[in-house]
């Protein structure tokens, strides 16, 4: 029997999302799937949601009523077990998350977050990139910024970039420091084109971009990049992404651990010009990486 949880853990939620993904790929309705189970309407969307878990033999059933494949199942009751496991947890437990599914877990939350925070220190977030940015970047590792592996990176960064502007899209709140609009990457010609396109996103409503300049005062730690997902205003279930080398790490529990890093944000909007006077800087540095791009033609 499924169980009310009294927290939405990280685990349900995607557990959720990718039980979503599979009904919709098998074209049926939440009512088709809750009376392929015999349960009330609303089971399916609770389940979808994260509100409450799945038992086994519910997965087992869903899973073969939307016939997925093999890979489909494993990850599925990865999750399932996973959140059956956490719900016994000692609450001072901390729980990092990490493995080659990182970036499968990162498109579910981004997908149904209703606010992203991102920090950005020494590279643009990949949100705000131009293409030529990220052409760029592969260019500067060695690599054929033309290569089949950096055209499909693009196409799936493109993708993901449509959640700025989707219908009814997340509130997204980006912390740069002046590190990350200095450093070349590209060219200056492509540094100009790339901060023009950030200032063009700063005036989205949806989008707030503001900047710690060199001078700003302060012992925060700006050199900490991480991002926090955030869902219906609810911040008990916040999730807070961090990205290390190859790899990547999630926090949602203990609420002290996830609490540190809401904390550190806002130490950072604290010592960050306001959006205004942030895209005013970007500007002023987007003129002068086309100064000199004009000085050398």
């Amino acid at each position: 029997m499924s169980t009310p949880s009294a927290t939405i853990t990280m685990q349900q939620r995607q557990l959720g999302n990718e039980l979503r993904k599979l009904r919709d790929a098998a074209g049926l309705t939440q009512e088709e799937a809750a009376d392929h189970l015999g349960r009330a309407h609303n089971k399916i969307s609770r389940v979808e949601n994260g509100k409450v878990s799945i038992s086994t033999l519910e997965l087992e059933t869903l899973l073969t009523l939307y016939r997925a494949s093999e890979k489909d199942k494993v990850w599925c009751r990865e999750l399932a077990k996973g959140a059956r496991r956490r719900r016994g947890r000692p609450r001072d437990e901390t729980s990092l998350y990490r493995g080659p599914k990182w970036f499968r877990a990162f498109r579910d939350f981004e997908q149904s977050a209703t606010e992203i925070m991102v920090t950005g220190s020494e590279v643009l977030p990949g949100y705000l990139q131009t293409e030529a940015y990220t052409r760029g970047i592969f260019a500067g590792r060695g690599g054929d910024p033309n290569a089949k592996e950096v055209e499909q990176h693009i196409r799936i960064r493109q993708e993901r970039q449509a959640l700025l502007t989707r219908e009814n899209p997340p509130e997204f709140s980006f912390v740069l420091s002046e590190s990350a609009l200095r450093r070349q990457i590209g060219g200056t010609d492509v540094m100009a084109a790339q901060l023009t396109h950030l200032a063009e996103l700063a005036l989205l409503p949806n989008i707030s971009i503001q900047v710690i300049p060199f001078n700003a005062q302060s012992y925060a730690d700006v050199g900490c990049d991480f991002v926090i997902f955030r869902f219906d205003q609810d911040t008990s279930t916040d999730i807070v992404y961090i990205e290390i080398y190859g790899d990547a790490l999630y926090l949602d529990k203990p609420p002290e651990t996830v609490h540190r890093y809401i904390d550190l944000l806002h130490r950072l909007y604290g010592i960050a010009q306001g959006p205004v006077e942030s895209r005013s800087f970007i500007l002023e540095l987007a003129r002068q990486f086309a100064g000199s791009t004009a000085r050398k033609d």
